[in-house]
């Protein structure tokens, strides 16, 4: 991780000379562009402002559709194997705040550095049908962990990640096209938002667990938590189409 810190940081300096050397050029926010992008992140809205020829900000918002996954998971009941139906369903919506660099003066090609923001918890899971009259020491296996279900017979779980995710990318294609009203521009790199958490909601504990999850075969969710547990970064591929406004 320190590398990647390291790297964002150089960018940074860099850009900050580039801004000092440049300021004649008189760029600073002369420009806005609006803009809508669609990629892995989901679709998005942006707006975009110069600091010089070299350098433009971009703010906005990206969401993906609220895609949800069904699958029925054993639990026992008295003894007896039994079969409930959870549903999964993936919240991906953040803000962000990159900074690109534009090496050569008349080229599209960029470098880009940031952040996106949104909320820790990203994969939601509970069962669709209720569970209970279960004994003490019964509930949905999950990894390693017993996921007993509350009063009204509902098993919780989510993944979590970072809520700050670093960015770096590069790209092609200028923000803000000072030639034409409408631009188009192509960005691929990284968000890193370091280990995804599984944790199960105890009831019993009135909190939520941390669940250790573990390479089985039994059932299909937990062969899906595992790998996605192990998913450190994000891969950001994104297609934006751009207005300038002025």
């Amino acid at each position: 991780m320190r590398h990647k810190v390291i790297l964002l940081l150089g960018l940074v300096v860099l850009s900050m000379h580039t801004l000092n050397t440049s300021a004649q050029d008189k760029y600073l926010f002369n420009h806005v562009a609006v803009g809508v992008e669609a990629g892995t992140t989901g679709f998005g809205v942006e707006l975009s402002a110069p600091l010089t020829h070299y350098l433009t900000l971009r703010t906005g918002f990206t969401t993906m559709p609220q895609f949800s996954y069904d699958d029925d998971v054993r639990y026992t009941s008295h003894g007896n194997p039994e079969k409930v139906n959870v549903e999964g369903k993936l919240h991906m919506s953040d803000w962000k705040l990159l900074a690109e660099l534009y090496p050569f003066r008349n080229k599209g090609f960029h470098l880009t550095a940031g952040f996106y923001v949104g909320k820790e918890e990203m994969i939601t899971a509970e069962n669709t049908e209720d569970i209970k009259g279960l004994e003490p020491n019964e509930g949905i296996e999950i990894g390693d962990y017993l996921v007993r279900p509350d009063q009204n017979g509902v098993a919780r779980a989510n993944l979590k990640v970072k809520s700050f995710k670093p960015y770096l990318g590069i790209g092609w294609g200028r923000s803000i096209s000072e030639k034409h009203r409408l631009g188009m521009a192509f960005d691929m790199g990284v968000q890193f938002w370091g280990e995804p958490l599984v944790n199960a909601f105890s009831p019993d504990d009135n909190q939520w667990v941390k669940v250790h999850t573990t390479d089985t075969d039994v059932d299909d969710l937990n062969k899906a938590l595992d790998t996605i547990a192990g998913i450190k970064v994000w891969p950001v591929l994104s297609l934006r189409l751009t207005y300038r406004i002025f």
